[in-house]
C-alpha cells in the first residue's frame, strides 16, 4: 500500500464522515426545531419513547446528538430519567440505519451524479427549506463518494502480509473491540467505521468475522461523545447520559458473549447475522451482512431487556445503587408549590402562589434581557441559553396553573377569587412572553446564525432602543407585581405608547426604498422582531391591568 493510497484512504474517510455531517446539519436544520416539542410529546410511554428515539437518530444519524439532547431535557426536568431509558436504546438502534444505506449494491458509482445534482440545486433553489433538502443529497453524495475512495485505496491491502496478519489478531473478539472502541473514540463516529469496514468488505480486503468484533467495539466507543457533553450538565442529566453508556456496555457484553459462544464451529453472533441478512435481504453479500451484524448489537440488547421486565427492572436497580439520585440536585421545579397548602389557609397558598409567580416572571425578564445581545453577536451559546430558560418557565407554568386550579375550587371569598383569577391570567401572560421569545424571536435568531446575517447599524440601534423600552417595562412590571404598586402599573399605561411599532417599521422601510443591501437581506426578520416586542409590550400592560385589578375593590371588576 503506498503513500498516495494511505492518503486516499484518509480523505475518503474524511469526506464520508463530512458528508454525514452536512446530511445531520441540514436534516436538522429541516425538523430540528421540532425535536425538542416531538421528544417531549412522544415519550410518554416505553414504546413511544423507543420509537421516538429510533426516529429522531434515524433523521439525525447520530445516536449521540440524540442522548444529548435528552439529557439536556431530562436537566431541565422536561423528561424523566425513565422516560430517557427508553429514547436512548432507540437511538442506539436508530444510529445503524446509515450503514444499510451504504450497503445497496452499486451506490457508489451514483455518487457524481447525486453531487452535481444536488450543487447546482442550491444555486437554483431559492427557499431556505429547499436548499436544505439539496444539501442533504449532497452529503449522501459526498459519503457515497468517500466510500468509493475508501474501496479502492484499501485494494492493495489485500496481499500486505503484516496488515493480513493483524486482521487475523482482529478476529479474536476482545482485540477487535478494543480497535472499534479506540477508533471510534478518535472518529467519534461508530457509522463511519462501519461504512469503512463496509468499503473494505466490497474488496474483499476485510471479512464478516473481522469486521464484526471492530462495529461491537464502534458502538460502545460511541458514548464517549456524550460523557464529554454531560459534563456541564446536573447531576439528572449525567445520570441520563451515563444510562447510554451502561446501555451500550451491555450490549457490548452480549454481542461479545455470543460471540464467545460457537454453535456447529461458527460464533453464534456471526451465525445470527448471515441467518437474518439471508431472511431479511435474502442475499450472502459481505457488505450487507455487516451492516446488519451493526444493527443486531443493540437489536438484541433491546429485544433481551424489553422482552424480560424483570431483566431491566434489575439493570435500573444497579445502575440507581452506581448513580444514585443526588436530593441535593433534583431537577428543576417549584420551589414554593406543595398540595398540602391549599387545603390549610387560602391566603397563603395564593402568597406561595404569587412567589412561584415571581420566579417565573424573573425568568421572563432574564429571557427578554438576553435577546439584543443574542441577536448583535450570533451567539448560539446563548441562544440556547434563553431556550432552556423558557423550559424552566414552562415547568412553573404547567405547576402553577393546576396549583390555583386547586385553591379555585375551594369556597372562596371575594378578595380569594379575585386575586386566584388575576394571578392565573398574569401567568398566562408570562408564559405566552416566553412562548414568543422562544418559539419565534429566538427561531429568528438561529436563522440569523445560519444564513449569516446581520442587521445594519442603524437597524441594530433601532432595534436595541426598542427593545430598552420594552425591558424598561418589564423590569416596572417584575416590581409592580412584587410589590403590588398601582403607582408602577398606571407608570406601565402610561409608557405603554412609548413603543410605537409604526415608527420602527416606518424607520426600516425608508432603509429599503435607499436600496440598502443588509436592510433588504434582513428585512422580514427586522419587521417580525419589531413585531413581537410590541406583542410582547401589550402582555406587559395587560399584566399592569391585572395588577391595578387586583387592588380594586372586587365590586369594581367588571
Amino acid at each position: 500500500m503506498s503513500i498516495w493510497d494511505i492518503f486516499i484512504l484518509i480523505g475518503g474517510l474524511a469526506l464520508f464522515i463530512y458528508g454525514m455531517l452536512m446530511m445531520n446539519k441540514n436534516l436538522t436544520a429541516i425538523a430540528g426545531e421540532k425535536m425538542k416539542s416531538v421528544m417531549l410529546t412522544l415519550t410518554k410511554s416505553r414504546p413511544r419513547g423507543f420509537l421516538t428515539g429510533l426516529g429522531i437518530t434515524m433523521i439525525n444519524q447520530s445516536s449521540s446528538a440524540t442522548t444529548v439532547l435528552e439529557a439536556a431535557l431530562v436537566g431541565t426536568g422536561l423528561m424523566t430519567f425513565y422516560q430517557s431509558i427508553a429514547v436512548t436504546m432507540g437511538a442506539e438502534v436508530g444510529s445503524t440505519f446509515l450503514p444499510h444505506i451504504v450497503a445497496l449494491p452499486g451506490v457508489k458509482e451514483l455518487a457524481p451524479i447525486i453531487i452535481g445534482v444536488s450543487y447546482f440545486s442550491t444555486l437554483v433553489f431559492k427557499k431556505q427549506r429547499n436548499i436544505n433538502i439539496a444539501y442533504v443529497f449532497l452529503g449522501f453524495g459526498l459519503l457515497f463518494l468517500g466510500m468509493g475512495m475508501m474501496s479502492g485505496s484499501v485494494k492493495p491491502l489485500r496481499t500486505y502480509q503484516p496488515f493480513l496478519d493483524f486482521m487475523v489478531a482482529i478476529e479474536k473478539p476482545i482485540l477487535g473491540m478494543l480497535f472499534g472502541i479506540a477508533f471510534v473514540m478518535i472518529i467519534q463516529s461508530s457509522g463511519a467505521l462501519a461504512g469503512l469496514t463496509i468499503a473494505m468488505a466490497v474488496t474483499n480486503t476485510i471479512t464478516l468475522e473481522q469486521a464484526i468484533p471492530i462495529n461491537v467495539g464502534a458502538t460502545v466507543g460511541t458514548v464517549s461523545t456524550v460523557v464529554i457533553a454531560s459534563l456541564a450538565l446536573n447531576w439528572e442529566a449525567k445520570r441520563a447520559a451515563y444510562w447510554h453508556v451502561m446501555s451500550q456496555a451491555i450490549g457490548g457484553l452480549i454481542a461479545f458473549i455470543l460471540l464467545m459462544t460457537y454453535v456447529d464451529g461458527e460464533r453464534v453472533f456471526i451465525w445470527l447475522t448471515k441467518w437474518v441478512t439471508a431472511a431479511v435481504f435474502q442475499t450472502d453479500n459481505v457488505a450487507r451482512q455487516i451492516a446488519v451484524g451493526f444493527t443486531l448489537v443493540p437489536l438484541i440488547k433491546v429485544i433481551l431487556i424489553f422482552g424480560i421486565p424483570k431483566l431491566l427492572t434489575l439493570i435500573v436497580a444497579l445502575f440507581e445503587k452506581i448513580f444514585p439520585v443526588r436530593e441535593s440536585e433534583k431537577p428543576f421545579g417549584v420551589t414554593y408549590l406543595q398540595d398540602k397548602l391549599v387545603d390549610g389557609n387560602v391566603d397563603i397558598a395564593l402568597e406561595v402562589a404569587k412567589k412561584e409567580i415571581l420566579i417565573a416572571a424573573d425568568f421572563v425578564k432574564d429571557m427578554f434581557g438576553k435577546i439584543d445581545l443574542a441577536f448583535k453577536n450570533k451567539d448560539m451559546k446563548l441562544i440556547d441559553e434563553i431556550c432552556e430558560t423558557d423550559s424552566k418557565v414552562d415547568i412553573l407554568h404547567k405547576a402553577i396553573i393546576i396549583f390555583l386550579a386547586k385553591i379555585s375550587q375551594k369556597e372562596l371569598g371575594e378578595e380569594e377569587t379575585k386575586r386566584s383569577m388575576n394571578y392565573l391570567y398574569i401567568e398566562n401572560e408570562l408564559e405566552s412572553i416566553g412562548d414568543v421569545v422562544d418559539k419565534n424571536l429566538m427561531v429568528m435568531a438561529r436563522k440569523m446564525v445560519n444564513l449569516n446575517l446581520t442587521f445594519s447599524e442603524q437597524g441594530s440601534n433601532e432595534l436595541a432602543e426598542l427593545h430598552g423600552k420594552v425591558m424598561e417595562n418589564i423590569n416596572r412590571m417584575v416590581i409592580a407585581l412584587k410589590k403590588e404598586n398601582v403607582l408602577l402599573a398606571k407608570e406601565i399605561k402610561e409608557v405603554y405608547s412609548d413603543v410605537n411599532e409604526t415608527h420602527y417599521q416606518r424607520l426600516h422601510i425608508e432603509r429599503l426604498h435607499k436600496g440598502l443591501q443588509v436592510s433588504i437581506d434582513t428585512s422580514s426578520i427586522h419587521l417580525d422582531v419589531i413585531n413581537y416586542y410590541a406583542r410582547i409590550n401589550e402582555r406587559v400592560a395587560y399584566i399592569a391591568d391585572r395588577i391595578l385589578w387586583i387592588k380594586k375593590k372586587f365590586s369594581d371588576v367588571e
